[in-house]
């Protein structure tokens, strides 16, 4: 069994210890000390990092009769080793899970909402709670309290207790082990069976900032940071205002209103846009229409369209599909290939625009489908004169 270190004092991030065993298994070599302050993957919390005299520690987990393993680049020279804990990555898991020891009790207090799961992410953590939906409004208002926890400063205190004396203490949920239970403390406001680490007062945790809500599971997730994640994620978030507010010639306190007007002017613009569009293609349409001649009763349309989209494609050959006695079938070329759409008025019911395409499209190398009125598909890259042959040889069958 491995003495744990941080059990007594969460800050502890340097100390001596003996090699008992070594091992070398899926999770590489490895090493069993007497004694240590690396925290293993437990709880929602990751592992700690650092260094056994100057071998770096990747990982570290619990085996299953208690004892603590440590992943190593490669193994000690020496039984005698110096551990030393990677202090800011320390440093941030105790911001993050004392936040969340804060956060999941402000939920309880003020809106009934338990925690059911605590995930301490490598960005952004998140809790999962116990109810059907939440509101920004009454989160905001769980966030204030936690902040006030946190900057009036509160000792947070660590004690170990036996099972039979747990139902004196005012926990927040009840412990999922037995026999010797570690308890963390938040002065006057807070009580949890917890193994992970903490920081020593609640000042130190900085600033919890709440970033996004979703529904999860029947429940709700929601996601945070503290301390210098919230600082960055501040920053990361000024700086992107800073520049959209310089692009825009306002203020940051006129953003909304400026996007506002732009989403206004985007909506006029997308209305114009689309008509001038569906000029332009009434106006192909019509030349198309005009260039092609009456065969047998039926004005078959080929063109292979230049400089357009195959959404533009599609709905000139809807305009011509509306005319009597009319077959469309026009093609556009794409970085990626070839795409064919075929359409026929209703007053032709003799010419299949399925198989026009699939014969069109077989030619060029491809395939295509649809309905006797309409139909598309696509085809490999292919020169615009190539297209054509297909294209003309595909109606007149």
């Amino acid at each position: 069994m491995t003495e744990r270190l941080y059990y007594t004092d969460a800050t502890l991030c340097e100390f001596t210890a003996r090699v008992i065993a070594r091992q070398e298994d899926e999770h590489g070599l490895a090493v069993q000390l007497d004694r240590s302050a690396f925290y293993p993957t437990s709880g929602g919390q990751p592992h700690d990092r650092g260094k056994l005299n100057d071998v770096a520690v990747l990982d570290v987990w619990e085996g299953e009769d208690g004892e603590v393993w440590h992943q190593v680049e490669r193994l000690p020279l020496s039984d005698e080793v110096r551990g030393e804990i990677d202090w800011k990555r320390r440093f941030d898991h105790m911001q993050q899970h004392s936040g969340q020891h804060l956060l999941s009790q402000a939920f309880v207090r003020l809106l009934d909402a338990p925690t059911i799961s605590f995930h301490l992410g490598s960005q952004e953590s998140h809790i999962d709670l116990g109810i059907p939906e939440l509101s920004w409004e009454e989160a905001f208002q769980v966030e204030v309290e936690v902040n006030r926890v946190i900057w009036e400063n509160r000792p947070v205190q660590i004690h170990v207790v036996d099972q039979d004396e747990i139902h004196m203490i005012p926990l927040r949920r009840p412990p999922k082990v037995s026999g010797k239970i570690r308890v963390v403390w938040v002065r006057d406001y807070e009580a949890s069976a917890c193994g992970g680490t903490h920081v020593g007062q609640t000042g130190a945790v900085g600033l919890l900032k709440l970033t996004r809500i979703e529904r999860y599971k029947g429940g709700i997730r929601v996601g945070f940071v503290c301390g210098s994640r919230a600082l960055r994620g501040y920053q990361r978030s000024l700086r992107g205002l800073q520049e959209v507010s310089a692009s825009l010639s306002v203020h940051p306190d006129e953003l909304g209103e400026a996007v506002k007007r732009l989403q206004d002017e985007s909506k006029g613009t997308r209305r114009v846009l689309k008509e001038v569009q569906g000029e332009l293609m009434a106006l192909a349409a019509e030349n198309l229409w005009e260039q092609t001649p009456v065969v047998d009763g039926v004005r078959r349309v080929v063109a292979h369209v230049e400089d357009s989209s195959f959404e533009q494609a599609r709905g000139i050959a809807a305009q011509l599909s509306a005319r009597p006695g009319t077959v469309a079938l026009l093609a556009v070329s794409e970085a990626k290939g070839t795409r064919l759409v075929c359409q026929r008025n209703d007053d032709l019911p003799e010419q299949d625009a399925a198989a026009i395409l699939r014969s069109a499209a077989e030619k060029l190398g491809g395939r295509g489908g649809g309905t006797p009125s309409q139909a598309q598909g696509g085809a490999p890259v292919k020169t615009p004169e190539t297209i054509l042959d297909a294209l003309r040889s595909a109606v007149a069958e």
